[in-house]
């Protein structure tokens, strides 16, 4: 009988431990799988770092238009005229953001918006769901410029809806989507279809810091422990693996790889990734190229700066460009320069960034403006750090 009740006691006490474990763990329901603990865990303890206005536009990469999304991104209706019988109409209504085709006046094809693509900083790309497909709407808007321009490499004189969102384009504006199985055989085989639902907007905290369900979970059974468990450090990383962290989506369409970006964890390694292509000398794009730019700097090959030297991911100071300069003259307080008058010195403590790092226009996008076929450039500050005799030469 003795035996009975220490047996029961034992019994009864492990259930009880069983119990109190499963209710420290967290219940996953992240769609990537049970490592993933979901933004909303990390936002618990880390709350502070969402008010990053740098952070934040890496989670504004992308963003589901719900109603009333618009009017929070300040998006306005307008129209975009092609010619004197083609125009496209966008309408903010009450459900949502519409871009409506127009033909000598005639509604012929009217679509929602359910995503958008950028942080706002530069422009705005759309997408509305075509059965399981996302594809691009046919105009982008410009915060800064208040304009609404045709799509970036659509036809000149055609309202156009038939370009899908690839995977590749969400693997960098996106922390996750869940392709649609299709049946091979067809020629819908070649599509890339999602399921509605399972897209993860923005660039969220795992997606940069790993899977975190085992950190949540030892932290919330030790919560006097401070040092991070589970977790791969930034500063621990070599110099490559740290620009790896960056250059996934940082690195521009130039890699092609047999797996998903969405695998790439910190301290992952782009030189695994089958057909990663090197820096190789040439002048990158300046959009979307920001780390083969950054190789060719003798800031990178000889100064070993990473992305973080400069950038201040979760930090909570609007930076401009004294404040980047600053970081500049942490490292090249000696250097003299020669070409630039001695009055003029003094400017270097607020500005060495228009010099070495200009800005420059993209090869690869231009936005076509309304009832013209001039295209507004798309331009960038290069990751290229350097001496540019041009624009020296404009300073003299």
């Amino acid at each position: 009988m003795g035996k009975r009740r220490i047996l029961l006691i034992f019994f009864t006490l492990g259930t009880l431990v069983m119990l109190i474990v499963q209710c420290t763990q967290i219940e996953s329901k992240d769609i990537r799988g049970a490592a993933y603990a979901g933004s909303e865990t990390c936002v618990s303890c880390h709350g502070d770092l969402q008010h990053s206005d740098v952070h934040n536009a890496h989670l504004r990469s992308s963003g589901l238009l719900n109603p009333g999304s618009a009017d929070s991104l300040e998006i306005p209706s307008g129209e975009f005229i092609f010619n004197e019988k083609t125009k496209v109409k966008v309408e903010n209504r009450a459900d949502g953001l519409y871009q409506i085709a127009l033909i000598n006046g005639e509604n012929k094809k009217e679509e929602k918006s359910a995503v958008y693509f950028g942080s706002g900083a530069h422009a705005y790309t759309f997408a509305f769901w075509y059965g399981n497909q996302l594809m691009q709407m046919p105009l982008n808007y410009l915060p800064a410029e208040k304009l609404w321009v045709n799509s970036p490499g659509f036809p000149e004189e055609q309202i156009y809806f038939g370009r899908p969102i690839i995977t590749k384009c969400l693997e960098c504006h996106s922390s996750y989507i869940k392709k649609d199985p299709i049946k091979a055989g067809t020629f819908k085989a070649q599509e890339e279809q999602y399921i509605q639902g399972s897209l993860i907007a923005g660039i969220d905290c795992e997606r940069c810091h790993g899977p975190a369900a085992e950190h949540v979970n030892f932290h919330k059974e030790n919560p006097e422990e401070k040092k991070a468990y589970a977790m791969v450090k930034y500063e621990t990383l070599s110099h490559s693996r740290k620009i790896d962290m960056c250059g996934v989506c940082h690195s521009g369409m130039g890699h092609q790889t047999l797996k998903s970006n969405f695998a790439f964890k910190p301290g992952d390694t782009l030189q695994a990734l089958p057909q990663y292509r090197t820096y190789q000398g040439e002048d990158p794009d300046v959009h979307g190229k920001q780390k083969p730019l950054l190789e060719a700097s003798k800031c990178y090959q000889i100064g070993k700066a990473d992305c973080l030297s400069c950038h201040d991911i979760h930090g909570k100071k609007t930076m401009n460009l004294s404040l980047y300069s600053q970081k500049c003259i942490s490292c090249h307080q000696d250097t003299k320069h020669e070409t630039l008058p001695e009055k003029d010195r003094a400017v270097l403590a607020a500005n060495c960034i228009d010099c070495h790092m200009p800005v420059k226009t993209s090869q690869d996008i231009g936005f076509q403006l309304s009832n013209s076929k001039e295209k507004l450039p798309y331009r960038l500050r290069t990751h290229r750090i350097a001496i540019y005799q041009d624009v020296i030469a404009g300073k003299q």
